[in-house]
């Protein structure tokens, strides 16, 4: 094979990008890491295992599951314990009525899994309790 004018070829030193190795990628995880990752896998299902656990005896109905489901979701997105979720939203992406997302929101927060408030005719304003 013929090299390009001006090119060197990787030698392993301190220039090359990738040092000499068994034919691995370097990003790969290894053995270690990727049990631990399939061990992660095995507990997540849209969201934590633990998560589900907590709020599925508390919903009645797969809407308001998908309520608690979304407003999860939500807070993973914006990486924050306090989120809004407005009833357009929820109506649009999951055909949940603003009485469905209330009534779940009511449940979660008499379970203590979440603190509701008012922002007056703004969105509710949904705290995660840890």
């Amino acid at each position: 094979m013929s090299q390009s004018k001006g090119v060197r070829p990787m030698t392993g030193g301190p220039d090359d990008l990738f040092p000499p190795n068994d034919g691995r990628d370097p990003l790969d995880p290894d053995g270690a890491e990727l049990e631990a990752l399939e061990r992660k896998k095995a507990k997540f299902i849209g969201c934590p295992l633990a998560w589900f656990n907590r709020v599925f005896p508390i919903m009645r109905g797969k809407n308001e599951l998908a309520v608690a489901l979304h407003i999860y979701r939500q807070r993973v997105l914006r990486n924050r314990r306090t989120i809004r979720v407005s009833n357009a939203v929820l109506a649009a992406d999951l055909g949940v009525s603003r009485y469905t997302k209330y009534r779940a929101l009511r449940r979660l927060a008499a379970a203590r899994i979440i603190t509701v408030s008012r922002c007056g005719r703004e969105a509710l304003e949904i705290t995660f309790n840890n």
